[in-house]
């Protein structure tokens, strides 16, 4: 079942479909906790169905079986991946899982100039399953260098017959454009924050994703649902509204980002950073006037920021500070704090004293704690904490 959003989305693409009207290949571009895999994944199957209609696919042909069990033999899938991924051909692969669930890895994961012609080999095969065709979906289309592009651009601009390329990417900027030029695009808009919280909210969606095999027999699913709980610290705790709009703002309002946020409990993590900026905020003007007796003091504070946000990944810490620089920034042009969950639940407003040009300075330095490379040093994040809060003013000012 397709997340409710997403579905007058699929509804122009099954128009199309069946109106013999859907061209060779298209984009779906959003963020990443909007649902693109999932949209994709459902595409793929009503174009690979033996008997579509306006409802969806049959849910009864060998194709729609193959799917049920994520995989299928004319279709595959592109991911992003490292280089002992790829020496394991775990880049181009039948397997669909990891467009639900994909593990997290330390090396960072780029599209490769191989996998990309791996996909014109297997557009050009026929199609073994009897169908309307073969569909090939790139996952992460955003990390795909000029190198890669150019690899797959001839497929674009001469496609194969009764074929299907669906790219997923954050953005359509980060594409060239005679690829852009080529394709269908589909840009998944925000959902509306009333709609996104009670998503968040409803009981039925505060579970993980779990992957379940046709033929898994009922302990083995239930085995699986346990155990995928036990890694769900965030369910700890009720899943508030409170916590349901600091996982949203966090995550630019995506749903799905939201919800891994929330299972994970870093929700709670990012307002415990918050909140010892403050703490170490309202110490530091005392500080400042007695340097000797408090600043051993403050600086423990400091310090106590910093544990707090290594109990973030590096993606989460990014997240959390360009949010706040964010909110801080909103707020000193009047924005009703109902509006800006960490300021109001961290009573973050003494963050309003931090100078304009301060926290562009903080948002440049944001760059060098971002997880782009595995050579940022581990100690940014520790120097950009102590820069911001040693910026602060500590004697109030006016907004």
């Amino acid at each position: 079942m397709l997340y409710p959003w997403l579905m007058p989305y699929y509804q122009q693409f099954a128009t199309s479909l069946l109106q013999n009207r859907l061209a060779s290949s298209m984009i779906i571009s959003g963020h990443e906790g909007l649902g693109g895999r999932e949209l994709a994944l459902e595409m793929a199957k009503l174009y690979l169905c033996l008997n579509p209609n306006e409802n969806g696919p049959c849910g009864h042909c060998r194709s729609c079986l193959a799917m049920a069990r994520l995989t299928h033999p004319d279709l595959k899938v592109a991911y992003t991946s490292t280089a002992d991924e790829a020496d394991n051909d775990l880049d181009f692969t039948q397997d669909l899982s990891a467009l639900l669930v994909r593990e997290e890895v330390s090396t960072r994961r780029s599209m490769r100039v191989d996998t990309m012609r791996k996909i014109t080999d297997f557009l050009n095969e026929s199609a073994a399953g009897g169908g309307r065709g073969k569909v090939v979906i790139i996952d992460g289309a955003h990390l795909m260098g000029e190198s890669a592009a150019n690899a797959i651009l001839k497929t674009f601009e001469e496609p194969s017959p009764n074929s299907l390329i669906i790219m997923l990417t954050k953005s359509l900027e980060s594409l060239l454009p005679t690829i852009l030029s080529r394709a269908t695009k589909v840009v998944l808009k925000d959902v509306p924050v009333a709609e996104a919280t009670a998503f968040l909210l409803d009981p039925a969606n505060q579970k993980p994703v779990v992957l379940h095999r046709v033929d898994d027999d009922e302990a083995t699913i239930a085995e699986a649902d346990r155990e995928a709980l036990e890694k769900c610290p965030g369910l700890q705790e009720p899943i508030t509204q409170k916590r349901a709009e600091i996982a949203l703002a966090l995550n630019s309002y995506a749903p799905l980002a939201a919800k891994q946020m929330l299972l994970a409990g870093d929700d709670s993590k990012a307002l415990d950073v918050v909140e010892k900026i403050v703490a170490a905020i309202n110490s530091s003007g005392v500080a400042v006037q007695s340097y000797q007796k408090n600043n051993i003091q403050y600086e423990a504070m400091i310090n106590d920021v910093i544990t707090a946000l290594k109990a973030l990944s590096k993606p989460r810490q990014s997240q959390l500070l360009s949010e706040l620089i964010l909110e801080v920034l909103k707020y000193k042009a009047y924005v009703d704090e109902s509006e800006l969950p960490l300021i109001q639940y961290a009573q973050a407003q003494v963050l309003q004293h931090l100078q304009v040009d301060h926290l562009f300075e903080a948002m440049d330095k944001l760059r060098y704690i971002e997880d782009r490379s595995p050579l940022i040093p581990s100690r940014a994040p520790v120097a950009l904490i102590r820069a911001w809060i040693k910026a602060l003013n500590p004697i109030p000012s006016n907004r």
